[in-house]
């Protein structure tokens, strides 16, 4: 239970400082920690990003941080795709949407150094 506990905690506070949603932290926490299975670890933690994103946008908004108009020209795709996503991984089997998971995790992290390289000089 503390383990659950440490990774909501951590999920949480790194979701709302960085933006990154509190999945790339949860999926992994729960699977390898807790040995929960891949596709309810995924389903686990859309629910609960589901919340903190709701908690992280309403502090971004009164911080002057969300585009409305960004905002609501993503939502109708990423709704609509997110069924689709949904209904892929669930044909898929875990050890292969695992290994997507965190290639995509390793993916966007890299990227991410590149470009504050960049950014720096």
């Amino acid at each position: 239970m503390e383990i659950a506990i440490g990774i909501g905690l951590l999920a949480g506070v790194l979701g709302g400082m960085l933006g990154v949603g509190g999945g790339v932290i949860m999926i992994p926490g729960m699977v390898l920690l807790l040995d929960v299975e891949q596709h309810t670890a995924q389903g686990v933690s859309l629910a609960v990003i589901s919340l903190m994103a709701l908690a992280g946008t309403v502090t971004h908004y009164r911080h002057q941080n969300v585009r409305i108009k960004t905002a609501l020209l993503i939502i109708p795709a990423a709704v609509i795709f997110s069924f689709v996503g949904g209904m892929a991984a669930d044909k898929l089997n875990a050890s292969i949407l695992r290994n997507i998971v965190g290639g995509i995790i390793i993916l966007v992290g890299f990227l991410m150094v590149i470009k504050g390289w960049r950014t720096e000089g």
